[in-house]
Formats: structure tokens, sequence, C-alpha cells
């Protein structure tokens, strides 16, 4: 297929570029019929265009499966290049993380877009990239009705052993886990959004931190795979215990209690976030801080 030139949205111009189908495409319809969400990503290829990414993966269209990966778009300083229609599947998120489907109740593969922005050794161009891919994003999630506060993750976010859009954003000069500039650059690009946009209570806070667990406690505290108390327990094994501490670094609400998530630190261990609960919400402005119960 040809590259077509289809417009210019928020002043970006968009082709596409279709893939021919293969692993990269497989032709596969989202199973939600239509985006539910949004992964925003980084390339991981420092200074290369979106045509250069677009290209490789036409050059490499059947490759193993065992190596496959995809995305639905291309975003660079010039252009953004669509590569797969966003109502099919596309390889941008691993099957086995969690927390794509904890919260949002279905693999990023079978109900989201992926969009992949370029960046580059040179700041301005990084900065022009980044906000080429935010009016790109603005597009699709209004066209989706896809709110980009809570329903865009950072590929980051939502698989634990990746740091995009983490480099985009370090090579633009911002902290790598600051997706508020990317929600915020995408929400200022979407029409009418003090209108379109319902504010939601926040949830979830990328705070670091230890907890160490109260040594009178009488019971082990669960861990769970997914926050919240339908979240699949883990083997008895790995709860944590009393005196017993982990390293957090998120802290999420939900449920009506506080849920840390954290990592296990011992060799070997999954690399998978994990969750557990550490206390009712109680405080009358669910300030964790204020908490005076936690376990």
């Amino acid at each position: 297929m040809s590259k077509k030139k289809i417009g210019t949205w928020n002043g970006v111009p968009v082709y596409t570029d279709f893939l021919p189908f293969g692993t990269r495409r497989t032709g596969q319809k989202l199973t939600t019929g239509k985006p539910r969400f949004a992964v925003f990503h980084d390339t991981g290829n420092p200074d290369t265009t979106a045509q250069d990414n677009v290209n490789y993966y036409r050059n490499t269209y059947n490759i193993d499966w065992a190596m496959v990966a995809s995305a639905h778009v291309f975003v660079d300083d010039k252009e953004a290049i669509i590569c797969i229609p966003v109502t099919e599947k596309a390889w941008h998120v691993l099957y086995d993380t969690p927390t794509d489907n904890a919260w949002y109740g279905v693999d990023a593969n079978d109900g989201a877009f992926g969009i992949e922005a370029c960046y580059f050794k040179n700041k301005e161009r990084s900065m022009k990239s980044l906000d080429n891919a935010c009016r790109i994003a603005a597009v699709f999630c209004e066209s989706w009705t896809i709110n980009p506060k809570n329903e865009m993750p950072g590929h980051q976010d939502i698989q634990a052993d990746k740091q995009d859009p983490g480099n985009i954003l370090a090579a633009c000069g911002y902290d790598r886990r600051d997706m508020k500039v990317i929600d915020n650059l995408v929400v200022g690009y979407m029409k009418g959004k003090s209108k379109s946009l319902k504010k939601q209570p926040k949830t979830i806070f990328n705070w670091t931190g230890k907890f160490t667990t109260h040594k009178t406690n009488k019971e082990p505290i669960v861990v769970r795979k997914q926050p919240g108390l339908k979240g699949t327990m883990v083997d008895k094994n790995s709860w944590i215990y009393p005196n017993q501490y982990i390293k957090f670094d998120q802290i999420i609400k939900k449920d009506g209690y506080w849920w840390l998530g954290f990592y296990y630190q011992q060799k070997g261990a999954s690399k998978n976030r994990f969750y557990m609960p550490v206390g009712k919400i109680e405080d009358k402005d669910e300030k964790i801080l204020n908490e005076k119960h936690l376990w």
C-alpha cells in the first residue's frame, strides 16, 4: 500500500501507510469493537522518524511471533503516520501484564490504540515530536470518547519492564514518569474539553516510600495481582507478615481501602507489580497521612 495524506489534524500532517497483513498486522478487529482506552508510547529508538519506524515494520511485516510488536500510529516532529487502523489489534503491550486488565477490564492489544512518539538527541525536535503526538492523541481521544486523564496510561504505567514514554519525556527535559505533561497537552488540544471531559476523582498516586507492617498484627496481609478485593491472591508464602516491609511506588484508593503497589525485591522474583491493602479509608478527607489505623 502506498502512503496517502488524509488531512491535517490539529496542525499536524497525517498520512496512512498501512502495513501488509502478516504477524505485525493480522487484520483482527479489537474485541471491544472500538478503542476503549489508549496507551502512550515512545519508540525506544532515538533519532528515528515516524517513516523510519513504519518502514522497519513493513520490511519485517511477517516477523516471527516470538519477536512481534506493532503500534497503530507513529508521530515525529514533522508528521503522523497511521500504519494499522485503530479499530484493528496491534501488539503494543504484553498480554501477561495484569494492570491493563485491572484498570480497564481488557488487554490493551484487544481494546486500546497505541501511539508511538519519536524522540531525538536534539531537544527541540523531541519537544516538537511530543507536542505533535499529543495533538494527534487528542483527535483520537475525542473521536472515541477517551479521557486522557485516566484512560491513556503510559506504557511504563501498565507494563513493569518498560520505560516509555519516559524516554521522550526525559529527552524533553521532564521527569521520566511525569505523565501529567502528556495528559495536560492532550486535554489542551481536545475540542470543547470543559464540556466533554468530566472531572474524575484521583484514585492512583505515584508516590514512593517504605511501609513496615505492625509487629502486633495477628495475621499476614494478603497480596494480590491486581488492586481491589477481587484481585487474584498470590501464594500465602508471598503474603506480607507482621514486621515485614515493602518498598512501594503507588498508592491506590479502591474498594474502601488503601492499597500499595510494589515489586518483590528477591532475586528471580516476578517483574510485575503486586498490591496489598494497608487499612480502611477512614479519614474524612481521604488523606493517607492522616490515617490512624493502618496495618
